[in-house]
């Protein structure tokens, strides 16, 4: 049986290892007092590490990863002692987000860095994205009046948006369908990102390319069901489905998530 500590023995970045020993003790709040804690959010690696250790509690509490939007690739995560208040949770109470009118001279750093100057802890932020009419924001819904007072203060046209109208602003994924001879990530990713093997080789060795948050450098590399993979620049895909043909190749369902 693995424990906390065998876990942390896994992870080379000391900040991954600060990152679990503070989710664990989120799970040991919730187990010890009971209801639902969320999380701030978490990138993909935190989410890859929260789940290894929801399987710790896996006999006595319920989790959930919620990113307010489909497609989304930071998420909060949810845990709780009672199944009921993950199945019904009220994504309302925890998620909100800003529509910022679009000015050509930011991006997403740039608003990352405004944030962080003006004092909003960005454990709060979730993803920003660049849509037709503005820049979207997901924050947790707790600094909602923090967010309004900073924008109120700036030259920006903005307008707050309530968890149900984000929804409206979900970022698209598409599902793609191949026949592989293997479950390899090179094979995988050149169909998925509509680029060569040999290109996607290139990424693999020059570190650009994560699963479930973590670098690899092995083109060989199998996928399993409920894989993500990241390419530098290129974008993210989700392992959805894995079947064996009768001649023994593996047909495989993915979700591309899709830039705008």
């Amino acid at each position: 049986m693995r424990n906390l500590e065998d876990i942390i023995q896994d992870l080379k970045r000391e900040e991954d290892k600060e990152k679990v020993r503070e989710i664990y003790k989120v799970f040991q709040r919730v187990g010890q007092k009971g209801g639902i804690n969320p999380t701030g959010f978490l990138s993909l690696t935190e989410q890859y590490l929260f789940q290894k250790i929801s399987f710790l509690f896996q006999n006595t509490l319920y989790t959930r990863l919620e990113g307010g939007i489909s497609g989304a690739e930071r998420k909060r995560g949810f845990i709780s002692d009672k199944i009921e208040l993950i199945e019904y949770l009220d994504l309302n109470k925890y998620f909100a987000g800003i529509n910022l009118i679009s000015y050509e001279k930011i991006n997403s750093n740039f608003i990352l860095e405004f944030l962080k100057e003006k004092g909003i802890s960005l454990d709060k932020i979730g993803d920003i994205w660049l849509t037709h009419d503005g820049w979207k924001i997901i924050f947790a819904n707790e600094i909602r009046d923090d967010i309004e007072e900073v924008f109120n203060d700036t030259n920006f046209e903005f307008k707050i948006l309530s968890f149900y109208e984000l929804q409206s602003y979900t970022k698209p994924s598409k599902i793609l369908r191949t026949t592989e001879a293997s479950r390899r990530v090179d094979a995988i990713g050149s169909f998925a990102l509509g680029i060569s093997r040999s290109k996607m080789q290139t990424y693999i060795k020059g570190g650009g390319v994560e699963v479930n948050g973590r670098k690899i450098q092995d083109s060989f590399y199998e996928l399993n069901i409920g894989d993500i993979v990241t390419v530098h620049n290129l974008g993210s895909f989700r392992v959805l489905d894995i079947k064996v043909t009768s001649r023994g190749k593996f047909h495989i369902e993915i979700e591309r998530m899709i830039k705008k």
